[in-house]
């Protein structure tokens, strides 16, 4: 693969960090356990079917149904003809392995800073650690995106369109840009990538199980702060849309994984959540207000047409594992509606 071209800033209205830094900044052991943390991912099966759908230029049939809510409509050619990865598919990405350094990929400059003050085995360097981890496995896909896939755009399965009556019923909003999508990861305007990151979003949740966020609230408020805590936002149809932190032994078996020195015999990728994973979020809530999230940009809040699943009367036992905290989750709905109607400013 290429080296990562430097992003063009502005992610509406937030700062975007435009000073970056390959890996090869690191020092050892640093930079050795980072590109061997990347290097044990991309050696799992599911980043290899992943990327070569990337690749490839559209996903397959049966992951764009491992959807929550779906992405791609019924009537779509795609769904009965793209079941499997071309042997052209898996020789170009094997090409494009054969080639890649994960030194050359570009960081920021404040993370890199931040991995490096940290003494290797410490929390925090384990928790930069997955964070660096997460943004590779995302730009990755990025570049994929941009510079690598196979099929021409004339390929019938990607010029497919629906007829003009039945368009608005299957895309209200209109066709969408790219099948490569995470239900809650679609803000193209306001990301630095555009289209290619959520892109990196959706490669991001099926290698890792969900796109990985953090506690970014106050150590010493009032509130349960786990500064080491880390959060997964996962689309797939058997797991719960709700962002949910993972559990000791998740988190060790995946710092396991990305420690290895050896490419490790089995991979626990990618990780999904259980109704052991108690402690969640609803993503319908503002970022500033929950404190868990990766990038002040990465999500705007819904919009009202999209209406709030929260708000149904019919007892969701599968997103929530009480009765109580479907309640609850009633009841934050309930406020953030009255709270648009008095027209609150609710997102950054």
């Amino acid at each position: 693969m290429a080296q990562m071209n430097t992003r063009e800033p502005g992610a509406a209205d937030f700062d975007v960090e435009t000073q970056e830094r390959d890996a090869a900044s690191l020092q050892n052991p640093h930079r050795e356990i980072l590109t061997r943390a990347i290097l044990n991912v991309l050696s799992g099966p599911i980043a290899k079917i992943t990327y070569g759908q990337i690749v490839n230029g559209l996903p397959l049939s049966e992951v764009t149904l491992d959807s929550y809510e779906g992405t791609i409509a019924r009537g779509h050619p795609l769904l009965d003809q793209h079941l499997e990865l071309s042997s052209k598919v898996l020789d170009k990405l094997d090409q494009l392995y054969s080639t890649f350094d994960p030194e050359t990929l570009r960081m920021s400059s404040t993370l890199l800073s931040a991995f490096r003050a940290a003494s290797p085995g410490s929390r925090a360097f384990h928790i930069r650690l997955i964070g660096l981890v997460a943004r590779s496995v995302h730009q990755i896909a990025v570049l994929l995106f941009k510079q690598s896939q196979i099929r021409p755009e004339s390929d019938p399965l990607l010029s497919w369109r629906p007829s003009e009556d039945s368009m608005s019923r299957s895309y209200p909003k209109g066709f969408p840009p790219t099948f490569f999508a995470h239900k809650w990861y679609r803000d193209y305007d306001q990301y630095p990538e555009g289209v290619a990151d959520g892109v990196g979003y959706w490669a991001e949740s099926r290698i890792l199980g969900g796109v990985v966020v953090f506690d970014r609230r106050t150590p010493g408020s009032a509130e349960d702060v786990e500064t080491d805590a880390i959060y997964l936002h996962s689309d797939n149809r058997d797991g719960t849309y709700r962002i949910y932190r993972l559990l000791d032994n998740q988190k060790q078996q995946l710092l396991q994984f990305l420690l290895s020195e050896v490419p490790p015999s089995s991979c626990p990728l990618p990780i999904h959540g259980n109704m052991d994973n108690r402690n969640r979020v609803d993503p319908e809530e503002p970022m500033k207000d929950t404190g868990i999230y990766r990038d002040k940009w990465e999500r705007k809040l819904r919009p009202d047409d999209e209406g709030d699943a929260r708000l149904r009367d019919v007892i969701d036992d599968f997103n929530y594992v009480s009765y109580d905290e479907w309640a609850d989750a009633q009841y934050r709905a309930m406020i953030m509606r009255e709270r648009r109607e008095l027209g609150e400013h609710l997102a950054w």
